[in-house]
C-alpha cells in the first residue's frame, strides 16, 4: 500500500509517500530534492491529521516514522482497502 501525505517540521512542509503503515509505524519517502527530515514532526496521511511522529533516517531518502500515539485500528483499515 503506499499512500501520499505530507510531514510538517518546525521550518519545512514537504510532501512524502508513506508505506508499510500499521498502528506504531511506517515508512516515508521524500523527493529527491528534498532536504532531510527528522526529528519530532507531524504527518497528515492523506486527509488525516496532524499525527505526531519521530522521525529518523533508514535509508537514503528513506525514512521510518514511529507514531507518538498508536493509530487507530479504523485508520489502517481504510487505507488498507485503497
Amino acid at each position: 500500500m503506499t499512500i501520499y501525505g505530507e510531514c510538517i517540521g518546525a521550518r519545512d512542509r514537504l510532501p512524502v509517500t508513506i508505506s508499510l503503515l500499521d498502528g506504531h509505524e511506517c515508512q516515508l519517502e521524500v523527493p529527491v530534492e528534498a532536504c532531510k527530515i527528522e526529528g519530532v514532526m507531524d504527518l497528515w496521511i492523506g486527509a488525516i491529521g496532524p499525527l505526531p511522529v519521530m522521525a529518523e533516517t533508514s535509508g537514503e531518502r528513506r525514512y521510518r516514522a514511529r507514531f507518538r500515539e498508536p493509530l487507530d485500528d479504523r485508520i489502517i483499515a481504510h487505507f488498507a482497502q485503497a
